[in-house]
């Protein structure tokens, strides 16, 4: 990896310092006073760090660890302690449970895990719109991590992708950024997408934009993706938002909150996300902050974000009937396609499902519960990328949906559950790419049946075993 990353706006370049981190006035950030920030409490979390650079990512912590990080996470467990809390959330699993949805057998048993991660991934998205200074937060995962002397649980929405990591920043639409980042080369993610949209996390109904029902989620003012944007050699890239732009990836801002979201898909768990930094070019002085805002917002807004994600299985999937797909719609961007399936299956029970990868470098299949939340992707194989799954030889996909293990090697687990959802993505796409003949078979069959179709690849329950516990490593290796 070349350590020099250039910044044209008459700056020095940045130096990866091989020493590791190192604050603001220079001090290297070690491990312990990693920990030191962890316990700094709610008024380090939004204060914010002006100067870092990529360098300050690296040494001896997990990439994804950066003090904004570990000062957020501080921020969001220091906040699940308030009793008042407890009682809203309490309150909304009320509601919730009396929702037709919530009456349904698995989305009564999934209320309080969906309510837990809505909280979660509230919180952090008020402690990235109030930060003095914007930075990258890893904000969306619906499997839990532990790092650092510390666990947080699921952060999710709705059909989060297990695949991906998710990163965003809330910046002044009225302002101009400059984000800088360096893609690891020899580990790099199948697809980098940054996209701007204006609205906020926290106001989901403003992702919405106009855009037809079963399509996409977003009101996009820009979008990047690693097959447009210029690269250099080394993985080193820079973009700049709002402004005259004075580069080759350049996007327009309009007024008003910003959402920068960015996703690294991992086609193989062991690739690593980009490392980022974002500054404002056009200011440097710190947003006015006080600490009090974000609790209040958490109460404010949680409410409507819940109600909002709970009713979302119908808005986007549509008036799916069980055990029906949606055609794949194309994502706005161009950056691939994606399709919806609803299941409903007794336990002898099952649907295979074919796909055709068509021309796309990823392909992703998972499983979700009826309020689209993850199970644990580490413990369940709940979702495949083309890299984990295995291809027919005339190089389609064949999966099969069964609540337990039929053998076979593309067995997508649903974790216990007989209703839910799935989600169908094709990404990286050639421009000229449509979505026909992209599934090529979808039907439900007895789970007895399964043991007949001598042409789909099978596995032991040693191999089984071997899987997940390769599936466990991998994606641990994000926080490490």
């Amino acid at each position: 990896m070349n350590p020099l990353l250039y910044s044209p706006s008459g700056m020095e370049r940045n130096t990866i310092d091989e020493r590791g981190p190192r604050l603001m006035d220079g001090a290297p950030v070690h491990r312990r006073t990693a920990m030191s920030l962890i316990s700094a409490g709610i008024a380090s979390a939004t204060i914010g760090w002006p100067g870092f650079s990529l360098a300050d990512t690296h040494g001896d912590l997990p990439l994804l660890a950066t003090p904004e990080q570990l000062d957020a996470e501080k921020t969001l467990l220091h906040l699940l302690k308030d009793p008042e809390l407890k009682q809203l959330q309490a309150k909304m699993r009320a509601e919730l449970a009396a929702t037709p949805r919530g009456q349904m057998s698995d989305g009564a048993a999934r209320i309080h895990e969906a309510v837990s991660q809505w909280t979660n991934t509230v919180i952090l998205a008020e402690i990235t719109d109030c930060r003095r200074y914007p930075a990258f937060l890893w904000c969306t995962d619906d499997t839990s991590h532990t790092w650092l002397g510390h666990t947080i649980g699921g952060i999710g929405s709705s059909g989060d992708n297990p695949d991906a990591i998710y990163r965003s920043a809330i910046i002044d639409g009225s302002g101009s950024y400059e984000i800088l980042g360096q893609i690891d080369m020899a580990k790099r993610p199948v697809q980098f997408v940054l996209e701007a949209d204006l609205a906020l996390l926290t106001k989901p109904e403003s992702l919405m934009g106009p855009k037809p029902k079963n399509t996409d989620v977003g009101s996009n003012l820009a979008v990047f993706t690693d097959r447009t944007m210029v690269i250099a050699p080394d993985g080193s890239f820079r973009i700049t938002l709002g402004g005259a732009g004075d580069g080759p990836n350049h996007g327009a801002l309009q007024p008003g909150r910003v959402t920068i979201g960015i996703r690294d898909i991992l086609q193989d768990w062991t690739q690593r996300p980009a490392r980022l930094t974002i500054r404002r070019l056009d200011k440097s002085g710190p947003e006015p902050f006080n600490p009090a805002d974000i609790r209040r917002r958490v109460f404010e807004d949680l409410p409507g974000f819940i109600r909002f994600w709970a009713a979302f299985p119908d808005i986007w999937m549509g008036n799916l009937k069980p055990n029906t797909f949606a055609e794949p719609k194309q994502r706005y961007g161009g950056f691939g396609f994606v399709s919806g399936l609803r299941f409903e299956l007794n336990p002898d029970e099952a649907i295979v499902v074919t796909t055709s990868p068509g021309a796309a470098s990823y392909t992703g299949f998972q499983l979700i519960d009826p309020w689209m939340i993850a199970p644990d992707a580490r413990r369940n194989q709940c979702c495949l990328s083309k890299l984990q799954a295995r291809a027919n030889a005339d190089g389609t996909y064949t999966y099969v949906i069964a609540q337990t293990d039929p053998g076979v090697a593309n067995w997508l687990d649903t974790a216990g559950l007989h209703q839910g959802y799935g989600i169908m993505r094709w990404q990286s796409v050639p421009a000229d790419m449509t979505n026909k003949g992209l599934i090529r078979d979808f039907r439900v069959v007895p789970l007895s049946g399964i043991a007949s179709m001598t042409d789909l690849a099978r596995v032991t329950p040693e191999e089984r075993r071997q899987q997940i516990a390769i599936r466990t490593e991998n994606y641990n290796s994000r926080v490490r």
